[in-house]
């Protein structure tokens, strides 16, 4: 009996995006706090403050996420979460008071939590279901080799770069 065809373009392109979607994430994850420490002299509880409104925002959404990937279009919606949570590392970059970056901060999580669920649930679509395991299990190992080098590249770029340099290569990624 002949396997099903794991390996699309399909997915190949949403392995791709959800590495470069984890490395962005976790090349800037080490730095922040070296970043808020430094650029608006955040003191360790506002730090900790800062970046847990990204994890509880990206918590909060999620439900919400579903039920929108269940009644709108699966792709739009994953491409334009993907987009503003790109566009936000710009943000970082020209955020000049620190109340603005709470709020880039929150807007950021709202966008990872609506584009793993979208991702996720894209990939399963796209996956034969004879080898969804198999490929589900690929498409973790994306998220693992990217945090696996990300924070690693980012500490190291945090040695001989600016802070915009490193916003701008999770732009870019």
């Amino acid at each position: 009996m002949a396997k099903d065809k794991l390996i699309s373009p399909s997915f190949c392109y949403i392995l791709a995006a959800n590495f470069l979607l984890f490395f962005a994430f976790y090349l800037i994850l080490p730095i922040l706090p070296f970043y808020l420490q430094d650029q608006f002299d955040a003191d360790k509880s506002m730090i900790g403050f800062i970046l847990s409104c990204y994890t509880i925002a990206a918590l909060c959404i999620r439900p919400f996420s579903g039920y929108l990937l269940d009644t709108f279009a699966r792709r739009p919606l994953y491409l334009l979460a993907y987009s503003v949570f790109m566009v936000i590392f710009a943000g970082y970059m020209i955020a000049s008071l620190l109340n603005i970056f709470i709020v880039l901060r929150i807007l950021h999580g709202f966008a990872f939590g609506m584009v793993t669920v979208s991702g996720n649930t894209i990939v399963i679509d796209i996956l034969p279901s004879s080898r969804r395991g198999e490929g589900i299990g690929y498409y973790g190992l994306a998220n693992n080799t990217a945090m696996s080098f990300g924070p690693m590249t980012g500490l190291f770029m945090h040695t001989s770069f600016s802070y915009e340099t490193i916003f701008a290569c999770s732009l870019l990624s």
